[in-house]
């Protein structure tokens, strides 16, 4: 028997708009966009343009679904040398047989299924080369972001960038009810409870596996709930008859979390790239860390989970 998959391609059912040829599946950026495809690609273009890809850029993406984004990368910035992982199998599949028919088979060769901590032996096994990492709108259901970032570090050179488009949270103290929110919310989505963390906790993670936060953009009120106002739009728009074979129960919990999220600061939506630092500039930033006496100073606060508010 089959285990349904939690990623796989009912995004589909969003695309409508582009009349069928998009399957896009991220939250998008609204800024100027009014359909779903336009919005999606916005948010890649926010990340491409901090990560500054181009021709010459050797890319991996993780977590690409269903290969929209990497015929973006390809299409609108030129990058020449793309390799992906992604969990699902049926959007992998997917993604590769629409990389051939648009005429991109050698990043179909280059793409496969797999968990994001297969990243280090997948790419000493290629191999494949890169020097800039991405993760768009899918860090956050990773089994351990922490993890993720240490183990681009060591995949990258020294120079290399990291880029992610990512939840964290609004505030580091939360409300009881705000708590216990986010608790049923995260089972549900997929989305482990250690990956909420504050925007210290957050950096120090960067900072610890040794990148130099080089651009940070919080761009929350471009998401969460202009999310909302669009599939409101969007299921009005419909046909009734197309509109009824939809599952909304997903995406109108989504838009209706995010909303909450969102008004009551609880959660925020950032586009961060990270440059990683040289051995040496690694080396020099530990000095400064050192006390007079040879011993590190006192340890960050950095709670591993959200602290709570009665």
């Amino acid at each position: 028997m089959t285990v349904p998959e939690f990623h796989d391609l009912a995004e589909a059912a969003l695309n409508h708009e582009s009349g069928g040829w998009t399957c896009w599946g991220n939250l998008g950026c609204w800024a100027q966009a009014r359909t779903y495809p336009d919005a999606c690609a916005a948010l890649a273009d926010e990340l491409a343009t901090a990560l500054q890809l181009n021709p010459r850029t050797h890319l991996i993406d993780i977590g690409f679904g269903s290969g929209d984004q990497l015929l973006h990368w390809r299409t609108r910035y030129g990058v020449r040398h793309i390799a992906g992982l992604n969990l699902s199998h049926s959007q992998t599949d997917f993604a590769k047989q629409r990389l051939v028919d648009h005429g991109h088979a050698d990043i179909a060769g280059c793409i496969r299924q797999g968990d994001a901590s297969e990243l280090p032996t997948w790419v000493a096994a290629a191999p494949v080369a890169a020097d800039t990492i991405l993760a768009l709108d899918c860090a956050y259901h990773f089994g351990s972001r922490q993890n993720f970032v240490a183990d681009v570090a060591q995949v990258l050179p020294a120079g290399g960038r990291l880029g992610m488009t990512d939840i964290i949270l609004g505030r580091p103290r939360l409300k009881l009810h705000e708590h216990a929110a986010l608790r049923v919310i995260s089972r549900l989505s997929h989305l482990p409870w250690n990956n909420l963390q504050s925007e210290d906790r957050y950096r120090g993670v960067w900072h610890a596996a040794g990148f130099e936060l080089e651009s940070w953009a919080d761009i929350t009120d471009q998401v969460f709930e202009p999310f909302g106002d669009w599939l409101t739009r969007y299921q009005a728009s419909l046909d009734p008859e197309v509109a009824r074979r939809i599952r909304w129960t997903k995406y109108n919990a989504t838009a209706g979390f995010l909303r909450w999220a969102a008004r009551n600061g609880v959660l925020r939506y950032v586009v961060c790239v990270g440059r990683k630092r040289s051995r040496a500039a690694r080396g020099r930033r530990q000095a400064r860390l050192l006390g007079a006496d040879g011993g590190y100073g006192p340890p960050l606060d950095l709670p591993a989970t959200p602290r709570v508010l009665a």
